[in-house]
């Protein structure tokens, strides 16, 4: 089988949740024989075509439709939002003749899919169109999807007036033939409505994590604590900062990019603020499966994720992974996936303060007692249910499934 995925960006020094849930599908689909090819913008990354590990990337430069739009504002877009128009993706696409188009972000790319799929590969049959949901959509606050917008706010749409001339007027994502979600809200909100709808979890990669050491032996005023997720407003870095002025001694390492930048600056602010400073640390962007992320990993006492919101969270994985016990708010998918596997994490309201150093304090308990330790194997345990390789063969039954 043919598979093209279709993504808004995929720039490996600058990473996140659906770039490396796309990479590994796609390199587990290769590994099963099938032929595979990413599609996506040059958003962050300036090679319009390379190869890695025997997988071939094309990207497009993206147009964002507004004006006006200065250098800063498409920098801005670049990271996060924008839903660009992307000359010459659609005729790549036609020209590769894939058998499906699996779709992994939203609006006008979307919208390309679909038509492009529609039109067929000039053999007379229409080419199957999945798309997969994986920003918790279904679960978005309101304030967060507004500010999503602030960044084109007082600028004019010309985009608009191009999507009715092309007709651009699509149902997204009800008019795909197929509709997999990572969220399992999403996942019982299309399922009604949607002949063709899977939950798929995200994976991890377990051999990647080398059997952790017994260091859960951490005196409990001393706890160093790992994040790795974007610096972003939903994953809340905020909440964990001020939780370390009222835990003396306790450390944070954040690892991830900035897809906000003024959100950066106000972390570093308060930490300043605070006088915590010199207890956080700024890693910035790893690459996944890097040496350096997994060091980051197996030096930590305890992972934990303050998200506002959540389909599921990957990052937990690899943490049960790595031998590290789990605290991370019980939103969407990430509290359903700590409540399947209970003995594993601890989970705590995502707008309390007090609520965070209740789960804190409690996992301080734990390391100091040594029963972390079995929040530890299972960990590991519950890890290794999500291989890649069983999640991508459930993806591709699912592709045969639509006409």
């Amino acid at each position: 089988m043919r598979i093209a995925h279709v993504l808004r960006r995929l720039s490996f020094d600058d990473w996140g949740g659906t770039e490396q849930v796309v990479w590994n599908l796609a390199k587990a689909q290769r590994a099963a024989g099938h032929e595979v090819r990413l599609f996506a913008t040059t958003a962050l990354c300036g090679k319009e075509r390379e190869t890695v590990d025997g997988l071939d990337i094309l990207r497009f430069k993206p147009i964002y439709p507004w004006w006006p739009m200065p250098k800063s504002l498409v920098a801005e877009l670049d990271r996060k939002g924008g839903n660009p128009f992307v000359p010459g993706l659609g005729k790549a696409l036609r020209e590769w003749r894939p058998d499906v188009i699996h779709c992994h972000a939203m609006a006008r790319i979307a919208e390309l899919c679909l038509r492009v799929g529609e039109w067929g590969m000039g053999n007379g049959e229409r080419t199957r169109c999945v798309i997969s949901l994986h920003g918790g959509g279904a679960n978005v606050p309101g304030v967060e999807a507004k500010s999503l917008k602030a960044p084109t706010r007082r600028r004019i749409p010309w985009g608009k007036m191009l999507d009715y001339a092309l007709g651009w007027t699509r149902r997204i994502p009800e008019d795909f033939g197929g509709i997999v979600c990572v969220g399992e809200d999403e996942y019982d909100r299309y399922k009604a409505i949607h002949p063709h709808v899977m939950f798929l979890p995200n994976g991890v990669d377990t051999s990647l994590f080398p059997t952790p050491s017994s260091k859960l032996q951490a005196p409990s005023s001393k706890l160093s604590l790992l994040c790795v997720a974007r610096i972003d407003r939903q994953k809340n870095q905020m909440a964990l900062v001020e939780a370390l002025a009222r835990h003396p001694g306790t450390t944070l390492r954040l690892v991830g990019p900035a897809t906000q930048p003024d959100y950066l600056e106000e972390l570093k602010a308060k930490a300043a603020e605070l006088g915590v400073s010199d207890r956080v640390a700024f890693v910035g962007a790893l690459r996944p499966g890097s040496p350096e992320l997994i060091a980051e990993y197996g030096n930590a006492d305890a992972f934990v994720l303050a998200s506002r919101h959540e389909p599921f969270g990957i990052v937990a994985l690899e943490a049960w992974a790595a031998g590290l016990p789990v605290v991370a708010s019980d939103v969407g998918g990430l509290g359903r996936l700590c409540a399947r596997h209970p003995d594993a994490a601890i989970t705590f309201d995502s707008a309390s303060a007090a609520d965070l150093d209740r789960a804190l304090d409690e996992l301080s308990r734990r390391i100091a007692s040594g029963a972390a330790r079995g929040m530890s194997e299972a960990g590991r345990k519950a890890a290794a249910e999500y291989d890649w390789n069983r999640l991508s063969a459930r993806l591709v039954d699912f592709y045969l499934e639509i006409k």
